[in-house]
């Protein structure tokens, strides 16, 4: 005789055993997810996850880039029609005159605090303290040298208040820097980038409006004064709050950190040197508009070497935490970053070449500014070998041989003296421009020469070689479109390029595939046995 279990019975205990199994599986994916933070937080990385972490913060700064991007271009345009190239020329002496002499403060201690706290999370405190005492004091000094320097040697009255005014932003950047390298250093890009919308963003939009009520350099020079200081509110008040607001003296610390940074602080001084030294050569051997039209080139040179500054920050502490683990992981890292730069740089410096009489004609709408197209057109390779340094001094750097990096940059700075005493009288801005794209190539085969050969990305010159092929694609396109709007002519040439570069196969499959993965591992939703599953066969494969 068979007996069965009363319909209630049974739906009690079908009950009990979907709640037994939901509560098994709760507790597996708590376990899976408290294991997994926990190897993250000592940043141990499955190759997935690591991926993932770097796309993330890719796409955000990538959005913060296009608005700061975009400020400083409408920014410089307005400078451009506003104030007209003497006066334009005024504020950007004034600008690259304090960064010339301030540069200790941009290059002595930020790297080594987003390397060091990157692999040991718990001194950020003690960093942020100790740095912001140090770079106080510095600045101090390094303010009243500038305004000395600018008085003995005989610069008008207003040059010298936009000096003084110029180096007070210095140290609203400073600080913005120092905080913006903790964050990075624990991977949160999205609070210096939010801080960079802030400072470029604001500056913009109050500086257009007040320049289209008239107002001249000295406010522009405020108005930028004013964004730097914003930002930096910013990113120190959130330091604080997810850090915690703790001053600590350790003068072993700032006596071990002026020593670790005597290499960064020479590169600093030197590469600075002769990166804007052209720009007080230009105001000592040649005219205030020539340092106008000069800057007007320079300015969007330095906008568009906006992706090494994206990327740079994000890839910085992965490579440093790679050049202790894995020699491997690095150098693919290494090859992967270059692939991506290459692939955006080739395009945007042959473009430049190409479109610059465009660009400078719907940019600036001044007869005047037409002195810059030849400056700019200089100035676009250099482009290019300033993205591939960016990554090679990063190689350097993570793998602490910094010492190495002084040398190169001492070599660069006879370099660029020397031909710029040759090239400035002759050729004026356009010989500054050449020899500051010369100096980049000298860099490059410095570079070469120090960085490690099994760590040299040698893959990558296939996705460049592949780039110029289609980067020629994309110029022959041009050629046929001179009378076009500027923007129509952009347009064009970027969907000839990416065309062209698709066919090509530029990008190699499997980086696309991994991408892919990371942006679908990203956002779709995952069983606690698949996130087990996964866990465990991505841990599998860490070096």
């Amino acid at each position: 005789m068979t007996h069965s279990l009363h319909p209630s019975t049974s739906l009690r205990h079908s009950d009990m055993l979907l709640s037994k199994v939901r509560a098994d599986s709760s507790c597996l994916k708590q376990a899976i997810y408290e294991t997994r933070y926990s190897l993250l937080r000592k940043g141990i990385y499955p190759p997935m996850e690591r991926l993932r972490r770097v796309v993330n913060n890719t796409l955000i700064s990538l959005l913060g880039q296009s608005i700061t991007w975009t400020s400083t271009l409408l920014l410089t345009i307005a400078y451009g029609r506003f104030l007209g190239d003497v006066k334009f020329g005024e504020l950007y002496f004034a600008l690259t005159f304090v960064l010339l002499i301030g540069v200790p403060l941009e290059y002595s201690f930020d790297q080594q605090a987003t390397r060091d706290v990157a692999q040991e999370p718990s001194l950020a405190r003690r960093y942020f303290s100790n740095i912001l005492l140090m770079k106080g004091g510095l600045w101090l000094v390094l303010y009243s040298v500038t305004l000395l320097a600018c008085r003995l040697l005989g610069y008008s009255a207003e040059e010298q208040v936009l000096v003084a005014i110029s180096g007070l932003t210095l140290l609203g950047g400073s600080i913005s820097n120092t905080a913006g390298s903790l964050h990075y250093a624990f991977e949160r890009a999205f609070l210096p980038v939010i801080g960079s919308i802030l400072e470029k963003g604001l500056a913009a939009l109050f500086g257009i409006l007040l320049l289209r009520q008239g107002a001249g350099v000295q406010v522009m020079a405020l108005v930028l004064l004013g964004g730097a200081l914003v930002s930096a509110i910013w990113q120190v008040a959130w330091f604080f709050r997810l850090v915690g607001v703790t001053f600590v003296l350790d003068v072993a610390l700032m006596r071990a950190l002026l020593r670790t940074s005597i290499p960064f602080l020479i590169y600093g001084v030197l590469g600075v040197i002769y990166y804007r030294i052209d720009t007080v050569l230009l105001s000592l051997m040649a005219t205030t508009a020539a340092v106008g039209w000069y800057g007007a080139g320079y300015r969007l040179f330095d906008a568009l070497s906006f992706l090494p500054g994206l990327l740079n920050p994000i890839m910085f502490p992965i490579f440093s935490r790679l050049a202790t683990t894995s020699e491997a992981g690095l150098r693919l890292a290494v090859e992967k970053t270059l692939n991506f730069l290459l692939f955006f740089a080739v395009p945007i410096s042959t473009g430049l070449i190409v479109v610059a009489p465009n660009i400078v004609s719907f940019l600036y709408q001044r007869p005047e500014f037409n002195h810059t197209i030849p400056a700019l057109q200089a100035l676009a390779p250099g482009l290019v070998l300033l993205y591939i340094n960016t990554v090679l001094g990063t190689i350097l750097v993570s793998m602490k041989r910094e010492k190495r990096i002084p040398i190169m940059a001492a070599i660069a700075l006879v370099f660029n003296l020397g031909l710029n005493f040759v090239m400035i009288p002759r050729y004026e801005h356009v010989g500054a421009a050449i020899v500051t794209s010369l100096t980049e190539f000298l860099l490059l085969c410095l570079s070469l020469m120090f960085t490690p050969r099994q760590l040299l990305p040698l893959g990558s010159l296939r996705v460049g070689i592949k780039a110029v092929i289609a980067s020629f694609v994309m110029t022959l396109a041009i050629w046929f479109l001179p009378s076009l709007n500027v923007f129509i002519i952009l347009s064009i040439a970027s969907l000839v390029y990416f065309g062209a570069a698709t066919l090509l196969c530029t990008i190699p499959r499997e980086d696309i595939q991994a991408l892919y993965r990371a942006i679908r591992y990203k956002t779709q939703p995952i069983s606690p046995a698949a996130l087990a599953h996964q866990t465990a066969e991505e841990f599998e494969e860490v070096p």
